[in-house]
C-alpha cells in the first residue's frame, strides 16, 4: 500500500463508543447506563429512599417495613448487584472502543510518517537538483519513526501481565455482558418467587441469605472493577507515551523540512537573482536594438517628408556605446515586460525549442502600451521632481493615456506589438496563462 492510499484510509470515520455497542444486549446496557448514569437518577434514588425511610419510621409503612427496613435493604442489594454488572459491561465496551481508537491512531500516525518520508525524499531530489548531488543540510530522521513501524499499538489486554490481572480480565469478559445482568436479575426473581410459593423454605422473607450472597458478589465485582480501572489506567499511560513520541517525531521532521527549505531558499534566491540579471540583460539588449531601429525609421521618415537629414540620421548606437544610466533604463523596462504580460494573462519561459509565436489582439496591445506608458511617465515624473524638488508638483504630472493623442501613442503601440519578437530574440517565448486577465496595471 503506497502513502497516498494509506493517507486515504486514514480519513475513515473516527471510532466512537457507540461503534462497540453491537447487538440487542449491548444496546440494552447502553440504555440502562444512559438512564441510571445521570444526576436526575441520583436525585430520584435519594428522594425514594428518604421518603421510604420516613414513611416506614413514622408513617403507614411502619408495619410493612420497620427499621432496619429489610425490604428496602433487599431492593438496594438487588439494584447494586445489577448496577455492578452494568458497570462491568460499560467497562468492557469502553475498553474495546479505546483499543479501536489506539489502532486507528497508530494507522493514522503511520500514514503521516509515510507522507513525511515522501516529502523528505522530494526534498532530497531538490537537494540533488540545486546542489549537484550534495546535501544542503545533514540531518537524521527521528528514531521513533522506525520503532513505530514494528511496535504494536497499546491495548488493554497487553497490560494484563500478572496472574491476578488475567483473572480480573477473565471475570470482566465473562461477567461484563448483559447475559450476566439477565442471570443476576432473573435468579433473584426466581429465588423470591420460590420462597413466596413455599417451594424453598431455607431463606424466607426478607431473604437474608440472598442478600448476603448479593453483598458478597457486589464486593467481588467492585474489586474486579477497580482492577480493571488500574489496567485501563496503565494502558492509557502507554497510549499517552506513544502519542507524545508520535507528536515529537512529527515536530522533529517538520523542523528538518523547515531547515532544508530555508537552505534551498538561499540557493533558489541566488539562482533567481542570477537568472533575473541575465534575463534583464538580454531583454534590455533586445529592447535597445528594437528602439534604435524604430528611432532610425522615424529619422528616415523625417528625411523623406521634410528633405532635411538630422545629424544622427544614419547613427545606430550599439549596446556597448550606451552609458550605464541608459542601460539601466532598458533593464528596468525589460523587468517590467514580465509584469505587464502577467497582468494580461501571459508569461515568459525559456525557449528550448522552436515555439509557436503568440500574437496579441488589439485590446491586449493597448493594455501593454498603456502599462509601459504609465511606467515611463512615472519614472520621468520622479526624475523631474528629483532635479527640481521645489517646483509645482502639478507641472510634473504626465498626460493620462486616454488624453494622449494617437500620434503620441504610436511609439508605445509599436513597441507592444514587437514584444514577442523582442522576447524571442532574447531566447524566450510567450505563453498564455489560464488565469483571468487583470483589469488594472501591474501592482494594482
Amino acid at each position: 500500500m503506497d502513502s497516498d492510499s494509506r493517507a486515504d484510509s486514514a480519513h475513515a470515520a473516527a471510532v466512537t463508543t457507540a461503534d462497540e455497542r453491537i447487538g440487542f444486549n449491548d444496546t440494552v446496557a447502553a440504555v440502562l447506563t444512559r438512564w441510571v448514569g445521570s444526576m436526575p437518577a441520583l436525585y430520584v434514588v435519594l428522594v425514594v429512599f428518604g421518603s421510604w425511610m420516613a414513611l416506614a419510621t413514622w408513617g403507614p409503612l411502619h408495619r410493612a417495613d420497620p427499621y432496619p427496613f429489610p425490604f428496602l435493604l433487599f431492593v438496594n442489594n438487588v439494584a447494586q448487584l445489577v448496577l455492578c454488572l452494568v458497570i462491568l459491561v460499560g467497562q468492557r465496551v469502553l475498553s474495546a472502543a479505546d483499543d479501536e481508537r489506539s489502532i486507528q491512531t497508530h494507522r493514522n500516525t503511520e500514514a503521516i510518517f509515510a507522507q513525511v518520508a515522501d516529502l523528505q525524499a522530494h526534498l532530497d531530489r531538490h537537494d540533488r537538483a540545486l546542489s549537484r548531488g550534495l546535501s544542503l543540510l545533514e540531518s537524521t530522521p527521528h528514531p521513533w519513526i522506525r520503532r513505530h513501524r514494528v511496535q504494536a499499538p497499546p491495548q488493554a489486554r497487553d497490560q494484563a501481565v500478572s496472574t491476578n490481572d488475567r483473572i480480573a480480565v477473565w471475570l470482566t469478559r465473562r461477567l461484563g455482558s448483559v447475559w450476566g445482568f439477565y442471570l443476576a436479575l432473573f435468579s433473584q426473581l426466581i429465588w423470591v418467587l420460590l420462597s413466596e410459593f413455599g417451594i424453598q423454605t431455607v431463606d424466607p422473607y426478607p431473604f437474608a441469605f440472598m442478600a448476603f450472597l448479593s453483598t458478597l458478589a457486589q464486593l467481588i465485582f467492585m474489586i474486579v472493577i477497580m482492577v480493571g480501572q488500574d489496567v485501563l489506567g496503565r494502558t492509557g499511560d502507554r497510549r499517552s507515551e506513544q502519542t507524545f513520541l508520535d507528536a515529537e517525531a512529527i515536530l522533529h521532521e517538520c523542523r528538518r523540512m523547515k531547515a532544508r527549505l530555508n537552505a534551498q531558499d538561499r540557493v533558489i534566491d541566488s539562482l533567481t537573482g542570477f537568472v533575473t540579471g541575465r534575463v534583464s540583460e538580454q531583454l534590455g539588449r533586445a529592447l535597445h536594438e528594437t528602439s534604435e531601429r524604430v528611432d532610425h525609421q522615424a529619422r528616415a521618415h523625417t528625411v523623406m517628408t521634410t528633405g532635411q537629414a538630422p545629424a544622427d540620421a544614419a547613427d545606430l548606437r550599439h549596446w556597448d556605446e550606451l552609458s550605464e544610466a541608459d542601460r539601466q533604463i532598458y533593464r528596468a523596462q525589460a523587468r517590467g515586460i514580465g509584469e505587464n504580460l502577467a497582468a494580461i494573462g501571459y508569461f515568459m519561459v525559456p525557449a528550448f525549442e522552436p515555439a509557436f509565436e503568440i500574437g496579441f489582439d488589439d485590446d491586449e496591445i493597448g493594455l501593454l502600451a498603456r502599462f509601459e506608458y504609465d511606467r515611463r511617465m512615472t519614472q520621468l515624473r520622479k526624475e523631474r521632481l528629483d532635479r527640481a524638488p521645489h517646483d509645482d508638483p502639478d507641472d510634473a504630472q504626465p498626460l493620462p493615456w486616454q488624453d494622449l493623442p494617437q500620434s503620441g501613442r504610436i511609439r508605445y503601440l509599436q513597441a507592444a506589438r514587437r514584444i514577442p519578437v523582442i522576447i524571442s530574440g532574447a531566447g524566450f517565448q510567450v505563453l498564455r496563462s489560464t488565469r483571468p486577465h487583470l483589469a488594472g496595471p501591474p501592482g494594482t
